[in-house]
């Protein structure tokens, strides 16, 4: 937490030097974000890049766009179609040969953010939003250890779709800061609260969880 005060305080340093109106009646950009607390836990962060239009209407500002989400690594035995049974502590016992598996969940995210400008120089915003987000089912699986022997009999296989939701949507709330600008080109930094509905089906976590999310993008004033 140290170093996320550190880094909004230098992107307020610098906004102020370098921010100034808004400079286009259409702008795309390119967008990147990761969850703060994979960075806490020693996590390598999962990045979401997105590409995003944007509308501004004098302080107002409406955008929409696309990009693509990937959680951690999903694992998950299935059944191979061999029981066996062994005498344990004088206990006839049964086991059920299995083959772990697992893929890389991967999401298309649509966000949608409706943006008002704070600050006479317009340096500084403020972000609400939401995204929904899209299973890709085409995701390879992969074969992580054959021969596991489970106490329980498993599906014989699984879609993802049975694993993890084809559609969940998450809500998010941020200040944003214009770090550096030209005419037709500026970048800017946005520290987010994220609400994200958890995409697991089977899990006992909330519905949806909440994290903070540091959002850094590149923005060109296509019209001017």
């Amino acid at each position: 937490m140290r170093k996320l005060a550190l880094l909004t305080a230098l992107c307020c340093c610098a906004q102020m030097g370098f921010a100034q109106r808004n400079f286009g009646k259409f702008v795309g950009g390119l967008e990147m974000s990761f969850d703060v607390r994979q960075l806490t836990t020693g996590i390598t962060p999962r990045f979401i890049p997105s590409f995003q239009l944007e509308v501004p209407i004098n302080s107002l500002a409406f955008g929409a766009g696309v990009g693509r989400k990937y959680y951690r690594k999903y694992e998950y035995p299935v059944y191979a179609g061999q029981v066996i049974q062994r005498e344990e502590n004088g206990v006839l016992v049964t086991r059920y040969k299995s083959n772990i598996r697992s893929f890389d969940p991967a999401y298309w995210t649509i966000p949608i953010k409706a943006e008002v400008r704070i600050h006479r120089c317009q340096c500084v915003y403020l972000q609400a939003g939401m995204s929904i987000d899209i299973l890709d089912e085409s995701t390879p699986d992969r074969l992580e250890f054959s021969g596991a022997e489970l106490e329980f009999q498993s599906y014989n296989e699984f879609r993802h779709d049975q694993l993890f939701k084809k559609r969940t949507t998450s809500y998010n709330f941020g200040i944003g800061f214009n770090l550096f600008r030209t005419e037709g080109f500026r970048l800017i930094a946005r520290p987010s609260i994220v609400w994200s509905e958890n995409p697991e089906i089977y899990t006992e976590a909330p519905k949806f969880i909440p994290t903070l999310r540091m959002n850094f993008g590149v923005q060109f004033a296509i019209i001017r």
